[in-house]
């Protein structure tokens, strides 16, 4: 199952909030979250359920 929805800086937000990710994070570690969790990774992770 696949989510047809366009990647959107919204969408990204949503997916990395679950991991810690805020804007008032420092940078480095915002970076650190938006780095591991790119465009193609977080389609894969939505596919897989996550």
């Amino acid at each position: 199952m696949s989510n047809e929805e366009p990647m959107t800086q919204e969408r990204r937000e949503a997916f990395w909030r679950q991991y810690g990710w805020s804007p008032e994070l420092p940078e480095a570690e915002r970076k650190k979250i938006e780095q591991r969790f790119t465009d193609p990774k977080i389609e894969e992770a939505e596919a897989l359920g996550f």
